[in-house]
């Protein structure tokens, strides 16, 4: 029996791969590079207090890393990208219209209290009630909505993945409306490294918290369970996203009352835990959907019949290898036009 041929990766996914790993490696020197050169600032410039920002160095601060985190969430869907504009307009969705109405829809609901008036600890029950049901609930289902009445019902949106896509883009977005507020309303208040370190942390955090209930929208949009299943799926899945934003609060006011001179680095630390345990278990989920994704197996079979093309024993090559699906290539999802019409 011959030996089976030698199947290298096509050259298309030799270069998709050396792209992902390098904008992981990318994202984290673009972050790490940002809160260098701001602690570098403060001692060029002898900053050893808070300084007050305008409000275009405040957009700036918000922005760097909310950019580089929105290109590498773009890049983790690499079996069928999303087009560019609509991934950029959820995100200017997040950012422009579904946290200025979370905004003002909790301000109406329930006022913020001063800590005064309940002590200084952040965990008395209305405050986590508050948290949770009021500002992680309203967050949350503000950014579901910029989804799920926009680019939800576009044919773009054809597969489980397209849920954590642009969920997360429109967690992105938010956090920049919040991170620039948060340094803008601190007045003069903001130390600038420190301002830096949680304007990086709070953005992946909103983002994972998104594509969370992203993940779950996905789901129940594909599911062949019935719409009440596909309704329960959803609470569930905004609760627990209400749930992730509600504790992130608490630590966000603690770290707030704390003062950012004197424990500022403390509360960083540990929300930049909790946005790295939600964010690597969402990535684990990722991994996941792409696995299943309905664009992964078409394309795997043409780049192994590409390979094998010149095999007169192509029939029982195929039977030994994993990797070949018994589907044909031309299946409907393996491009646009083809998904609308297995829809």
């Amino acid at each position: 029996m011959p030996a089976p041929p030698n199947r290298a990766l096509p050259r298309w996914s030799l270069r998709r791969a050396r792209l992902l790993v390098g904008s992981k490696l990318a994202l984290v020197a673009g972050l790490v590079v940002f809160v260098g050169l701001a602690w570098l600032v403060e001692r060029l410039l002898g900053l050893d207090g808070p300084v007050r920002l305008s409000p275009a160095l405040a957009l700036v601060v918000a922005g760097v890393p909310a950019s580089l985190w929105l290109a590498f969430f773009y890049l983790q869907d690499r079996h069928e990208p999303e087009p560019m504009h609509f991934v950029a307009g959820v995100f200017l969705l997040g950012g422009l219209v579904a946290a200025p109405i979370a905004d003002f829809v909790i301000y109406q609901l329930a006022p913020p209290v001063p800590f005064a008036q309940h002590g200084l600890t952040p965990f008395t029950l209305d405050r986590i009630v508050h948290a949770v049901l009021v500002v992680g609930l309203g967050q949350e289902l503000c950014k579901y909505v910029a989804v799920r009445y926009t680019i939800y019902t576009s044919p773009e949106f054809d597969e489980p993945m397209d849920g954590v896509v642009y969920m997360m883009a429109v967690g992105t977005g938010f956090a920049v409306w919040i991170n620039y507020h948060r340094l803008q309303g601190q007045g003069g208040s903001v130390y600038l490294s420190t301002g830096a370190a949680q304007v990086v942390v709070t953005t992946p955090a909103h983002a994972s918290f998104a594509g969370w209930l992203g993940y779950v929208l996905g789901r129940a949009k594909f599911t062949r369970r019935r719409a009440l299943s596909r309704g329960v799926l959803l609470f569930f899945g905004l609760l627990g996203a209400a749930v992730l934003n509600g504790q992130f609060a608490l630590v966000e006011q603690r770290v707030t009352t704390s003062g950012f001179g004197t424990h500022a680095w403390r509360g960083v630390l540990y929300a930049a835990a909790v946005a790295v345990a939600v964010f690597a278990v969402l990535m684990l989920l990722v991994q996941r959907l792409l696995a299943e994704s309905p664009f992964r197996k078409p394309e795997v079979a043409a780049a192994a019949g590409k390979a094998v093309g010149s095999d007169d024993d192509d029939d029982d090559d195929d039977d030994d290898d994993p990797d070949v699906d018994d589907a044909p290539v031309g299946d409907g999802a393996s491009d646009r036009g083809g998904g609308e019409g297995a829809r």
